[in-house]
């Protein structure tokens, strides 16, 4: 006879999110959102990387597992998918983890490999940009990725993008059903971002808040479009000559952009601060946000410029800004219109009330992605 003082005590749910690192970026600062503030209601997270690599803090009671070192070079990255695979299919049996959610291209892969290598545990892929045009053009690496993406994510349980228009994208471009696919915006830790504004800048950037800034915070790649902002930065400053221009982050075009700086004069106009891990005190601290980008998923830093009460300016790229702002919270402007965007600037920094209207109006949209308001969604997405 079963002896019936023995209490039945439910098994936890083991759920890992897997991602390419925990450098500096939206989806890495999302993914430390959601590790802080998801319920532990009978569950057990556990966080693992493809690479070495942390910008962002980890909650204590997380376990961390990282795949590999170092990976340096395209080739490395893909076969670090492979490799991934295997080990992940080791690390699902041996922990019992019966949900990976991943996060990014390289780790979405490698969660269906895994899978497709016999590994037994449900899984979900998150889409944090725009895959059309991320995989756009006819290089190697694009027809490589584009070519996993329309193959690896057909298998997955369930598909859940940060926008419509990546889910749109997905659908269109990939021949994904709708019906696997689920939109959740990113959330936004609004009370985080209240204290870490108000910090001190360093003595050596405060002379810079004499002047008028704008500011823009993205890496420095082809995506972020900064090109465009620079030389329509350039024709700004005939009519304001005393602004300057501020770009947080680092990535493969820095030397590009630094020398078509250098090729406009511009060097001590233009000022590269690299990645740092408290924008918002120098955006709380700015006149006005650009966003320049060519595609988005749903850009964070839009976001959270707008949450610093930061009137804000976007490329109206594919997916993500139209899905934030419209022309009474903030201004959308044609893709790549230097013009539109040297005009609209002008706009902003001439017209006191305009840029306290757009401020407040701003503020008030940003509050919409608050945690309170979208980690439900992600709960619901985990049960």
């Amino acid at each position: 006879m079963a002896n019936s003082n023995i209490p039945n005590v439910e098994r936890k749910m083991v759920i890992a999110f897997l991602v390419n690192s925990m450098r500096g970026g939206g989806t890495e600062r999302v993914l430390s959102i959601l590790l802080k503030n998801l319920s532990r209601n009978n569950k057990e997270f556990f966080l693992i990387v493809l690479e070495d690599e942390f910008s962002y803090d980890i909650p204590e009671d997380v376990r961390i597992i990282k795949l590999f070192s170092d990976l340096k070079g395209n080739f490395r990255k893909l076969l670090a998918v492979f490799c991934g695979a295997i080990k992940l299919k080791r690390i699902v049996k041996e922990n019992n983890i019966d949900l990976v959610v991943s996060f990014l291209g390289r780790s979405n892969y490698t969660n269906i490999l895994a899978r497709m290598f016999g590994s037994k545990h449900k899984a979900y892929l998150s889409e944090r940009v725009n895959p059309s045009k991320m995989h756009s053009g006819k290089s190697f690496k694009n027809i490589i990725n584009s070519w996993l993406t329309k193959k690896m994510y057909k298998r997955a349980d369930l598909i859940f993008t940060n926008s419509l228009g990546s889910k749109r994208s997905l659908i269109k471009d990939f021949s994904i059903k709708a019906e696997d696919i689920k939109v959740i915006y990113n959330p936004i830790d609004l009370e985080k971002i209240q204290i870490l504004s108000q910090k001190p800048l360093e003595a050596e950037y405060q002379k810079l808040f004499e002047h008028p800034i704008i500011i823009n915070v993205a890496r420095l790649t082809e995506q972020k479009g900064q090109e465009y902002l620079i030389r329509a930065f350039s024709q700004v400053m005939k009519q304001i000559p005393n602004i300057k221009l501020l770009v947080l982050g680092q990535g493969e075009l820095e030397e590009y952009l630094k020398q078509l700086v250098k090729s406009l004069k511009l060097e001590k106009d233009i000022l590269f601060l690299g990645w740092q891990k408290n924008p918002f005190k120098f955006l709380a601290k700015s006149k006005l946000f650009v966003l320049s980008s060519l595609w988005e998923g749903l850009p964070n830093t839009l976001i959270e410029a707008m949450a610093c009460y930061l009137p804000v300016i976007s490329f109206d790229c594919d997916s993500g800004p139209r899905e934030i702002i419209n022309n009474d919270n903030g201004i959308l402007i044609h893709l790549k219109d230097e013009i539109a965007l040297k005009d609209s600037i002008i706009k902003v920094l001439k017209n006191d009330s305009l840029r306290q209207e757009l401020s407040l109006k701003a503020r008030k949209r940003a509050e919409d992605f608050s945690i309170e308001n979208i980690i439900n969604q992600y709960e619901e997405l985990i049960q």
